[in-house]
């Protein structure tokens, strides 16, 4: 397509113009993440001040206003980040502390397989108990297994605990639970060492903790099967934890995840049934229906009761995105016009990433737009022949199209969705997940979730017995249904790690293809592919090397990863294997000569892409001769080994530990070393360095 012609058509679609608004807002918040340290609070208002300072003179320039337009909104976007950061700084655990004595409110409680999970804030300690000055504003403390204790939202808990800080990425460029964390004002992790004690009752506050309480208390005394009853609550008001991680598994084999976990289907599914149900009530009089507008009625019941939903859940980013698309979809049947339209997915993003910008990398997010944008543009440009098929069919023609919908609308989210899947978790499903859809979906809209609101409903009334039933029996018919598809040969795709950058290529590409109408809209397939065909170029690090200098790995010229223990690290082992996109990993011997790594004398010897590597398990494994090697890598610290520094590259656990884990990358010509300090700089969320 040639210049003038592209142009031409971008002019032709300037009323779509409009869509891209959050794109440049993104832009700006990802900048803000990006940098190496925390710029100043007021850079971004200062910016902000210039930009419409400079508004007035230019403001009859439309060409520069449109560029104006996109500055403000980056300028936004880093203001939004760096605003948010500064409203939600609280104190962190800066070293662990065991056997501390914590007392606080609990403002959250979970139950697990065994036992409670509980964050607590307004803490108090034993005086002396942690030695610095500022004590973290809210913990999390996983109680003892069958804890006599049942905490309740708004209690107080007393408790001794193994206090414990934040766990940095296992790698460069992984998941950073310091960042999730701070944004949440959560600052430290741990453990019960005893019972927990109640030592006072919540008198009031916390409607929707305690709600959510109630329902599933009185679904796991109806519901004998323990990992029905979990499956039905995280179903009903999305607590996930009592679902063991082998029936996790089946659900992501088999690609129905989405399902079991809240999502946007929940609040179109709860807003439909109310603004439908509420709507035919209504119009059984006909002195309301002839007098009243009923529809738009109908419409702020359902905006209400959504909201409400949304609350009782615990306001996840899909929870607010889906509220925010079923307010805008009411409002525009209120005010009569057309609700379904992508305006609504953009209006949603700019206000999540204004108010949340920390939601951005998030994988909820970004799962949850991809999966939206994918299918409101499919049917969007579709919707005339949908409105042809449908105008006067019968019930079966009808029943078979919706069949059809749930098979389009299953294979146009696991695509738009199967990149971001791939990034975050290593795997997305196949043609299993799309069967298991078709089957599971219908049965889930039209029979579990009903029958769930039915139950709970009735819950006060004691008649929830007979809709819980059915509740399980459909959803044990789903689970059974992702069990067989999850065995097939080749359920899902595995994928290794790979860079941030490259899945900005597929967002850029998936959003050029769903937001233009015209043939223009192909061109979104050139970074698509141009990211597929870097994603499998992208190097492999050789020697990865845990944060707390416990655990090394390398990798095998079969590209299998070699781990140096097997019983350390059991998370960061389990990280490691999963970012190696299912390809599994193997041990070195401890001692002797082995496939990839030799031992002997507490040193291991390493050899790839040119270079020799030794590993130093103990403190006298130091060679003599430390130019035999490219580079010595130490779990112990050396504080005699200035000559071996002079003859080689020497990293002890101390210059490891310093810059939290490290990936390597060998070569003939040179050593490549990435850290973790130096992937994410120094920010308010990455602790002591």
């Amino acid at each position: 397509m040639k210049m003038p012609n592209l142009l031409n058509a971008l002019l032709e679609e300037r009323d779509r113009w409009l869509l891209w608004l959050p794109v440049p807002l993104a832009l700006g918040i990802a900048f803000y993440f990006s940098l190496p340290v925390e710029p100043p609070l007021l850079a971004g208002p200062v910016a902000l001040a210039m930009l419409v300072a400079i508004w007035a003179p230019f403001h009859a320039n439309k060409v520069f206003m449109h560029f104006w337009i996109i500055a403000l909104l980056v300028v936004m976007g880093f203001t939004a980040g760096c605003l948010r950061t500064w409203y939600v700084s609280a104190p962190v655990l800066e070293k662990k502390a065991y056997g501390v004595t914590v007392e606080g409110r609990v403002v959250e409680a979970v139950a697990l397989e065994k036992g409670w999970r509980v964050v607590l804030d307004n803490i108090r300690l034993a005086e002396g108990e942690i030695k610095q000055k500022s004590l973290p504003e809210r913990v999390r403390v996983k109680l003892k297994n069958n804890d006599a204790a049942r905490p309740r939202a708004g209690d107080t808990l007393k408790v001794r605990a193994a206090l414990m800080p934040l766990s940095p990425p296992v790698l460069p460029g992984a998941f950073d639970f310091q960042r999730h964390a701070f944004f949440k004002r959560l600052g430290a992790t741990g453990y019960a060492l005893a019972d927990a004690e109640i030592t006072a009752k919540a008198e009031r506050g916390f409607l929707f903790e305690n709600l959510r309480r109630y329902i599933r208390e009185h679904i796991e005394a109806r519901v004998q099967d323990k990992e029905h009853a979990a499956l039905i609550t995280a179903f009903m008001v999305g607590e996930d934890d009592g679902i063991s991680e082998k029936t996790w598994e089946v659900t992501r084999l088999s690609g129905i995840a989405h399902l079991i976990a809240i999502s946007g289907s929940h609040f179109l599914l709860i807003g439909g049934f109310v603004f439908f149900i509420v709507r035919a009530a209504l119009a059984v009089f006909p002195y309301v229906a002839l007098r009243w507008p009923i529809k738009k009625i109908a419409a702020g019941a359902a905006i209400a009761i959504a909201v409400f939903y949304m609350l009782l859940i615990g306001a996840p980013v899909p929870a607010q995105r889906a509220v925010l698309s079923v307010c805008i979809i009411m409002g525009a049947i209120m005010a009569d016009r057309d609700p379904f339209t992508l305006r609504i997915v953009a209006f949603s993003a700019l206000v999540i990433l204004l108010f949340e910008p920390e939601s951005l990398p998030g994988a909820s997010f970004q799962l949850s737009f991809a999966a939206v944008v994918g299918l409101v543009a499919v049917y969007e440009s579709t919707q005339n022949w949908w409105s042809q098929q449908l105008h006067e069919a019968p019930w079966y023609r009808r029943y078979a199209l919706y069949l059809l919908g749930c098979f389009i609308s299953t294979l146009v989210a696991g695509i738009a969705t199967a990149p971001f899947s791939l990034f975050h978790f290593s795997s997305m499903s196949l043609t299993g997940g799309m069967i298991a859809n078709i089957i599971a979906v219908p049965i889930s809209s039209f029979i579990t979730f009903p029958a769930g609101l039915i139950a709970c409903v009735l819950m006060p009334l004691g008649l929830e017995q007979w809709p819980l039933y059915v509740t399980e029996q459909s959803l044990a018919l789903i689970m059974n249904v992702a069990e067989t598809v999850a065995a097939w040969p080749h359920a899902s795709q595995h994928a290794d790690a790979w860079p941030a950058g490259l899945l900005a290529l597929f967002a850029i590409g998936g959003l050029w293809l769903s937001i233009w109408q015209t043939k223009m809209r192909y061109l979104g397939l050139l970074p698509i592919m141009a990211a597929c065909i870097l994603i499998p170029m992208t190097p492999r690090p050789d020697i990865l090397i845990s944060n707390r200098v416990d655990l090394f790995a390398v990798r095998a010229p079969d590209g299998v990863l070699w781990v140096s223990s097997k019983t350390k690290e059991k998370f960061i082992r389990n990280e490691w294997k999963e970012r190696e996109g299912g390809q599994g990993i193997d041990y070195w011997p401890e001692e002797g000569q082995g496939r990839v790594v030799s031992c002997s004398a507490g040193v291991c010897r390493f050899e790839a892409g040119g270079q020799r590597i030794l590993f130093v398990m103990d403190k006298g494994g130091l060679p003599e001769n430390c130019a035999v090697s490219s580079m010595i890598l130490s779990m112990e610290p050396f504080k005699d080994a200035e000559d071996c520094r002079r003859q080689t590259m020497l990293l002890d656990r101390w210059d490891i530990w310093r810059k939290g884990a490290h990936a390597i990358y060998l070569s003939p010509e040179r050593v490549r070393i990435e850290t973790v300090q130096g992937d994410r700089g120094k920010r308010p969320w990455t602790g002591r360095q």
